[in-house]
């Protein structure tokens, strides 16, 4: 939870400030409020606070609020407030009104008898009380995600509690960032970076979107609930494609995938649709050419997954794939990769070269060195079928594990 530029007039108090400009920057969240005392703002903020602006210690001229505007552009600041009266801003200019909106950045105007102290007071409160409400709705949510086990009518009871409604159906979506490029020697802290920004921009389109629940970070993953009616996959299919592009537009560095897990109802439902969403994630990662990936999709993967005997499914494993089985070295994998792009072509060898970029002649001497290792031949329809739910099986088992994946460079 937390409180946005929009938010401003609806708090009790202050009504009398008015929305002007820049009002598609709506949703950008207030870290708190901060109330600029300089001529320029930009070496005294770090991102995220209301600015406001009071001509009281600085004359502000037509030139200055337009150089304000930039630099909270600039400094990624959540919006600014003109203080207006007969005293020191007049009025708001429409060239100030025109920048904001050119630039998505919030203009709210506030009258100058309506005092600063009390302002800051009712602004700061609902930050505080926002940020305490958030930290236990997501307390709760992620309890839930990882099996916090409790009857349905008390899940209800809670949810009720902390102002959540659960009585409507959703879909899990499980997104992230499965490439970068980065080539700064710090990649680890600018992904952590990127990863913070994906949160932040993903939080700002369910806002847009009137889905109050928060973004959750399960492991590698961001979590939303998506709120979803009788609509058929395709039409859900479109309206996150839409949210697809728009994160990879703020994201052209990174490959972004998601996974949606099947429609469910009820908050005791949430860590059954949080592995669906996973799981589909999963193959989104590994088949890139459909970053969205629903439950729905996988097939006979969810009747392997379900099976709670892991050590069953890795024995069939290792049965059909024999030395390969759970191997990573760098031949193992490209063997792997190999066969996988095989049946994804159903059998036909020249498709499968084609796709890989390879000569015929190349395809063939690598058949012959897998089914030297696997020990038996290729031709048998009935083995291609098991050496196939064999490697489905254990990409299976390595996502339960949580153990990475390599990216085939083949």
């Amino acid at each position: 939870m937390s409180i946005c530029c929009a938010d401003i007039p609806r708090l009790p108090g202050l009504e009398s400030i008015t929305f002007r400009a820049g009002l598609t920057g709506g949703q950008r969240i207030v870290r708190w409020p901060y109330v600029a005392e300089n001529d320029s703002i930009q070496p005294w903020v770090s991102g995220g606070e209301l600015v406001f602006v009071t001509g009281i210690n600085h004359r502000r001229n037509e030139k200055n609020l337009g150089q304000l505007i930039e630099e909270a552009v600039n400094s990624n600041v959540a919006g600014l407030v003109i203080l207006t009266g007969p005293e020191f801003i007049q009025q708001i200019p429409n060239s100030v009104l025109e920048l904001a909106n050119k630039h998505q950045i919030p203009l709210l105007e506030q009258p100058y008898s309506l005092k600063m102290v009390l302002v800051t007071e009712i602004i700061s409160n609902a930050i505080v009380q926002a940020n305490l409400l958030g930290k236990s709705v997501r307390l709760f949510l992620t309890k839930l995600i990882n099996g916090f086990d409790h009857a349905p009518e008390l899940i209800h009871l809670r949810a009720n509690d902390l102002g959540i409604n659960d009585s409507n159906p959703f879909s899990v979506l499980a997104i992230r960032m499965t490439q970068t490029d980065l080539n700064t020697e710090d990649s680890t802290q600018q992904f952590l970076h990127l990863h913070q920004a994906l949160e932040e921009h993903l939080s700002n389109i369910l806002k847009r979107r009137g889905i109050t629940w928060p973004v959750l970070n399960h492991e590698k993953d961001l979590l939303a609930i998506w709120p979803t009616t009788d609509v058929d996959t395709t039409e859900l299919y479109e309206e996150l494609e839409q949210v697809l592009m728009l994160l990879q537009k703020y994201f052209p560095q990174t490959v972004l995938c998601i996974g949606v897990s099947e429609r469910k109802t009820g908050l005791d439902k949430l860590a059954d649709a949080t592995e669906q969403a996973r799981q589909a994630l999963h193959f989104a990662i590994k088949h890139q050419h459909q970053r969205i990936f629903f439950c729905e999709q996988l097939g006979i993967a969810r009747l392997f997954a379900a099976i709670p005997n892991r050590g069953l499914l890795a024995d069939f494993c290792k049965q059909h794939l024999g030395e390969l089985c759970f191997a990573r070295d760098s031949s193992t994998l490209e063997m792997k990769a190999t066969l996988n792009h095989y049946f994804n072509h159903f059998g036909h060898q020249q498709h499968t070269a084609d796709a890989m970029g390879i000569h015929r002649n190349t395809l063939s001497y690598r058949f012959s060195k897998i089914e030297q290792r696997l020990g038996y031949s290729l031709q048998d329809p009935f083995l291609r079928l098991n050496l196939q739910n064999a490697l489905l099986i254990e990409q299976i088992l390595f996502h339960h594990h949580d153990i990475e994946e390599q990216t085939d460079q083949s």
